[in-house]
């Protein structure tokens, strides 16, 4: 028997309660059934959608950087200037991965990793390492047009993540620091892109 069509927007609506329960309550507070509930959906509509509970988690990871690898498209056909290019989107993604909401969401998976490390693993699959290699592709790229000198381009991702993010992740994921203002965010993108391109800007 064919499933019975949805509402468009009814995925949306799922994804936006459970992000709601799972920000207030912590990933085990958020029961499928307050879920359901808040949606106004039936847990029929959850399992086709994201396959329950841990797929609702993984998706809203999946939402950061889908969300980030169509910006960094957009924003590199409009422009073929490396640097403008990575500012942009460094901006975009600190904005993204270092707000409140996505924080509250991290915060949420660390203190249920123990009792199922599937959610970790699956949090870094789709989140950090697809991130990554969404921007390892738009660097090779970048390399075989002679912009850039990046030999191995997977590893360049990776220092410009850890460049990014690495400080202010670890104070911000446990609350010693708060959110970035848009002047300060915009700051250290270029500050970012600066040191990066001392790295592997060709000469």
């Amino acid at each position: 028997m064919a499933k019975k069509r949805r509402p468009a927007d009814m995925r949306e609506k799922i994804l936006s309660a459970a992000e709601t329960l799972i920000i207030e309550q912590g990933y085990r507070g958020a029961s499928l059934d307050a879920v359901v509930e808040k949606a106004g959906c039936s847990k029929t509509a959850v399992y086709d959608y994201f396959g329950g509970k841990e797929g609702l988690l993984s998706a809203l990871s999946v939402e950061v950087v889908g969300t980030l690898s169509s910006e960094l498209d957009a924003i590199s056909h409009a422009s073929e200037d490396i640097t403008s290019t990575l500012e942009a989107y460094a901006a975009r993604a600190m904005e993204l991965i270092l707000s409140e909401r996505h924080m509250s969401i991290v915060r949420s998976l660390i203190a249920e990793v123990w009792h199922a490390p599937n959610l970790g693993h699956s949090y870094y699959r789709l989140g950090p390492r697809l991130a990554q290699e969404r921007l390892a592709e738009y660097l090779e790229k970048q390399n075989e047009a002679g912009r850039l000198d990046t030999p191995d381009a997977a590893v360049a991702a990776t220092h410009f993540y850890g460049l990014m993010l690495w400080d202010k992740w670890n104070a911000m994921v446990v609350g010693a620091k708060p959110a970035l203002t848009r002047n300060e965010i915009g700051e250290e993108a270029r500050i970012v892109v600066a040191a990066f391109m001392r790295l592997y800007g060709k000469d």
